[in-house]
């Protein structure tokens, strides 16, 4: 699901406005709009966090919307799509696959692992690749 269109939905249910949503977020009206519209990419964690709590919603549900999202426009912005995975290895494919096949805990889990095993390498673009990763996840 979209997640403009998801948090849109969720507001209305709440009867919150627009205004009403950024003023306790501590943003800009326009900023909860253009979430909705799509218009900038899905929020962090933390800002779920912060959102799932004044819409009074699980945050694992809200996260993972917006972690859905935040992958799916990563996957664009790369040239990444289902159809052409064919660029990637074959451990690349069925390490995607993998991770796809896991539950909400699980990726959670492994996206620590990840974090705390690449977290002290001095390779710079591994660290980069790691921020980035961190970012989406």
């Amino acid at each position: 699901m979209n997640f403009g269109i998801y948090l849109k939905n969720k507001r209305k249910q709440r009867n919150i406005t627009q205004e009403n949503l950024a003023r306790a977020l501590s943003v800009s009206s326009v900023f909860i709009h253009q979430l909705e519209t799509g218009k900038v990419d899905a929020p962090s964690l933390e800002r779920c966090q912060q959102m799932a709590d004044i819409l009074e919603l699980k945050i694992e549900e809200l996260w993972n919307v917006a972690r859905n999202e935040r992958l799916n426009r990563f996957m664009e912005r790369e040239s990444i799509f289902e159809d052409n995975l064919e660029i990637l290895n074959e451990a690349e494919r069925m390490l995607i696959k993998l991770y796809r096949a896991l539950d909400d805990d699980m990726k959670h889990d492994f996206n620590g692992m990840i974090y705390m095993l690449l977290r002290r390498t001095e390779n710079e673009g591994v660290q980069e690749i790691l921020e980035e990763f961190m970012k989406c996840a």
